[in-house]
């Protein structure tokens, strides 16, 4: 009797010591504080809307999920500034340098802040961005015009729960570019980075699918040690993949943008990478998408979907449909939960 006692007790101590601590860094896509110069002030805008509702209204909907996260990263497409000499493009996103503080009531940690839009008012703008983002306290990084005068070389090194996590982040990158970007991972690994981030602003617009040079690149930053690939840009969802034990999230979606075009499919996530850290180094145990669809003028929220054929339809999105010879893709079981459990990285049915 003794025995079965105490085997009894030995099978309720063990999901305990099977599970260990975990730790989840959330990524999101796109965000966009802001508005197009030509739309600023305008009724129902995006700061019309942050001026009526609240700084915290635009993360409402999202904030419940990136709050019981450990970390969460996005995309910061905008320039706070007040200046208006800009580029001379058909679009320039701006917004107060007030209107950064959306950001400490939304959930998110830290943002890259390099992409096409961040010279919209020319440096003097990007610097102002800095600025606002650092007069609040808020985390950034991102590399651009690396050793120019006029660049600016960040990264991001931040602990959370023991664990070191490194960010790397650029825009546009090209096969040039990848001894800079290699390089600044070694910078991250030396300095004792646990978790590596890089962040890729990169690819097609409203294209769906990946391209092979994006696919290329990836596999090269993850062999120089990058985790976790994180893309933004297409503003569309783009197949998520792995490859020797690293993730590869092509393209994340827009989140919260304040100049959402009709063209742009609007469905998004809040994409969650789990790492067991019980043991000597970070294991990544599990990836699970949130699916979300955002919206445009007068709300500028995610919303969540819950129903089956909804949150189906998104699912698909981020699983590649074609069989990749160099990379491995999401299992078909992963359309019924939006969850796929990793085994070294990779994933298992």
């Amino acid at each position: 009797m003794k025995k079965y006692l105490a085997f009894l007790l030995i099978l309720l101590l063990l999901p305990a010591f099977a599970v260990g601590e975990t730790l989840t860094l959330s990524f999101v896509g796109d965000c966009s504080l802001g508005e197009t110069i030509e739309s600023q002030g305008s009724k129902e805008g995006f700061s019309w809307m942050v001026d009526k509702n609240g700084l915290d209204w635009p993360f409402s909907t999202v904030r419940k999920y990136l709050d019981a996260d450990d970390f969460t990263f996005a995309n910061l497409e905008v320039v706070f500034t007040t200046r208006s000499k800009h580029k001379d493009k058909r679009t320039n996103l701006r917004a107060k340098p007030y209107y950064a503080q959306v950001l400490l009531h939304s959930g998110v940690d830290a943002v890259n802040t390099v992409n096409n839009h961040s010279f919209d008012f020319n440096y003097e703008g990007y610097m102002d961005t800095l600025k606002a983002l650092d007069e609040i306290g808020f985390k950034h990084f991102g590399s651009v015009y690396v050793n120019s005068k006029y660049g600016s070389d960040l990264l991001l090194e931040t602990e959370v729960k023991g664990i070191k996590i490194g960010a790397v982040g650029f825009s546009y990158p090209q096969e040039s570019d990848l001894k800079i970007v290699k390089q600044r991972i070694q910078k991250l690994k030396d300095a004792g980075c646990d978790i590596i981030v890089a962040s890729m602003h990169w690819g097609q617009e409203t294209k769906p699918t990946q391209t092979s040079e994006q696919m290329k690149f990836a596999r090269e930053l993850i062999k120089a040690g990058a985790d976790i690939i994180w893309g933004h840009h297409p503003h569309v969802l783009q197949p998520v993949q792995f490859y020797k034990g690293g993730i590869v999230m092509h393209s994340t979606g827009n989140l919260t943008f304040g100049s959402m075009s009709s063209k742009v499919d609007r469905d998004t996530g809040i994409f969650q990478v789990t790492f067991d850290i019980s043991g000597k180094d970070p294991v990544m145990t599990e990836l699970k998408v949130i699916p979300f669809t955002t919206t445009g003028r007068g709300d500028y929220r995610p919303k969540e979907l819950t129903e089956e054929a909804d949150r189906l339809r998104v699912f698909k999105k981020v699983r590649y449909a074609k069989k990749s010879e160099t990379m491995t893709n999401l299992p078909e079981s992963f359309l019924k939960t939006g969850v796929v459990k990793l085994k070294d990285g990779m994933p298992v049915e």
